[in-house]
């Protein structure tokens, strides 16, 4: 039975779409034999008229307040956040994507500072930390590092990087530097006398390239200063990536400490922007994955390690939260990180470097692993006005449910594709949330985007239990098998008979979901703006509960 209704779905999916376009004329209603249909269409009194959908991506936009760019247009790579307790506001210094441009500038430090994670000011400085004209200078090129404060001074150490390498003039492609200010909000000066750090010699290490990306704290259980390094060594014969260790009493004189991590059983290529820090009695080790753009994390009970994966997932977020660092108020720990932006700002793009700035809160949970949530000031932000959402077709057995927008979806089959669309939404920044549960399911379910018809072709945001994690795929659903790999996921282990607390914010392209405020799953999505969207279930029982849209 379910073979004869997937080929016969299939072929009349396919008629339809040859005479149907995204802003097509809507079903008719009496087309569910024609579509395989096992299921019972809702009572007729209970069907909204199907109006045209829409499902074109709008031009990508500029406007971003929550998920910032530079005001001019630009967009941001690594991020260095700093909490600030004198003006309670949080610094967030990123690399501007800028590279050999008029102004002969390649990665240049600018700066954001927000106390809302809402509302963001440029920092009035502009240019904080400057790139060499010097075409033969270590700095030619400026990478991620990070700011720490020592008695009145701060400390910026980032990453020396000359593109020109190899030449006559540059033997390192890399090397670890020093500049300092009196203010966050002031010129950093580039520290001459500082003795860049490069690799050790002579013991295993790529000496030439590859060594970056300085984190520096205080470990008070010795009283020094650490610094992370990314960097790749030789072992057993073996190239790795690894995290280096130096340690300084004074910030300015370091030595080399041995490796923090090697990976453990992976090998990794490059282990970038690593940072430790420290929740209750537990050290967290983050690094990001340059290869799979994953964010990774391990615990330890000792600054030095060893870590050990934790007892959950070992990552947070998929692959558009990258380069993440944090930083805590004392109270609270937000995670800082950029989603790239797609070539050609189409959906059909591929990965580019730079994009706009994404924060969660990151905590601890009872068991010692780490979870993210929306930030408390940026949901309550986002909830300040209610926006009712206007329905547009359902299909399948659709069955309202009492309190508020809430419905339970069945379908008996797969691609029999139960589902409610509701028009777009006219707002550059909005939030949808749901409290959503399932009986069954033996395929996927969960909330449509740029629909251009209601059973094939739209971008999913999956519930996909049996392989344990939530996804986004943009291909159409009659491609979609239980070998897909996704477009974008997260590992997460679903129960049925469970509520789930869904929050989704859009801001123009980014799209970001939080699942249960435990992991999260950011994305750049273009049809994500002004398309009509909904919720659906393939061959599951699930209810949606409490369906809000809301704005600032």
């Amino acid at each position: 039975m379910k073979s004869t209704i997937k080929k016969k779905m299939l072929g009349i999916g396919f008629l339809l779409l040859l005479f149907y376009s995204c802003t097509s004329e809507p079903e008719n209603p009496g087309t569910d034999e024609l579509r395989g249909s096992t299921s019972k269409r809702a009572a007729p009194s209970k069907m909204a008229t199907a109006m045209a959908l829409s499902c074109n991506a709008q031009a990508e936009q500029t406007d971003y307040n929550i998920y910032r760019m530079v005001s001019d247009g630009t967009r941001i790579g690594d991020v260095m956040p700093y909490y600030d307790a004198a003006t309670s506001a949080f610094y967030i210094y990123y690399l501007k994507d800028i590279w050999n441009d008029a102004t002969n500038k390649r990665h240049p430090w600018y700066g954001f500072k927000t106390t809302d994670f809402y509302a963001y000011t440029q920092l009035s400085v502009g240019e904080i930390l400057s790139c060499s004209t010097n075409s033969c200078a270590q700095n030619f090129a400026l990478g991620t590092g990070n700011i720490i404060k020592s008695g009145t001074k701060f400390y910026a150490f980032y990453t020396g990087h000359n593109p020109n390498y190899p030449s006559a003039c540059v033997t390192k492609k890399e090397g670890i530097m020093l500049a300092t200010s009196t203010g966050l909000n002031k010129n950093f000066a580039h520290n001459t006398t500082f003795a860049t750090i490069y690799p050790p010699v002579g013991l295993g290490f790529d000496e030439n390239a590859n060594f970056r990306d300085p984190y520096v704290f205080w470990d008070a259980s010795t009283s020094s200063y650490i610094m992370l390094v990314s960097a790749r060594k030789q072992d057993g014969g073996i190239w790795k990536g690894v995290i280096a260790k130096y340690t300084s009493t004074n910030l300015l004189n370091w030595t080399y400490s041995n490796i923090m991590y090697d990976g453990g059983a992976q090998n990794f290529f490059m282990m970038e922007t690593p940072e430790i820090f420290m929740i209750g009695s537990t050290y967290y080790l983050m690094f990001s994955d340059i290869d799979s753009k994953y964010v990774y994390y391990r615990k330890s009970s000792s600054v030095n390690g060893p870590w050990s994966l934790p007892v959950g997932s070992d990552r947070l977020d998929g692959t558009g939260f990258y380069a993440a660092k944090t930083a805590t108020n004392g109270t609270d720990r937000y995670i800082f990180a950029w989603t790239n932006i797609l070539s050609g700002n189409t959906d059909e793009g591929v990965w580019a470097w730079g994009g706009n700035l994404a924060v969660h809160k990151i905590y601890q949970k009872s068991n010692g692993d780490l979870a993210v949530a929306i930030p408390h000031t940026l949901k309550n932000k986002m909830e300040t006005t209610n926006y009712t959402p206007v329905e547009n077709s359902q299909w399948g057995n659709v069955t309202p449910l009492t309190g508020g927008l809430s419905y339970e979806l069945t379908s008996s089959a797969d691609f029999d594709v139960t589902n409610l669309i509701y028009d777009p939404i006219s707002l550059a920044r909005y939030k949808i949330s749901a409290n959503v549960s399932y009986s069954n399911c033996n395929k996927d379910f969960g909330f449509m985007i740029g629909a251009c018809d209601g059973f094939d072709n739209f971008y999913s945001l999956r519930f996909v239990p049996s392989q344990n994690r939530f996804s986004l795929d943009k291909i159409n659903r009659s491609t979609l098998t239980t070998t897909t790999i996704a477009y974008n996921d997260v590992p997460y282990v679903f129960a049925a008979n469970t509520d789930y607390d869904i929050q989704i914010l859009i801001e123009n392209s980014m799209l970001v979901v939080y699942i249960n405020n435990e992991v999260a799953l950011t994305n750049r999505v273009y049809k994500a703006s002004n398309t009509n969207w909904g919720i659906f279930a393939d061959n599951s029982t699930v209810k949606f509960n409490n369906i809000k849209v809301s704005r600032p």
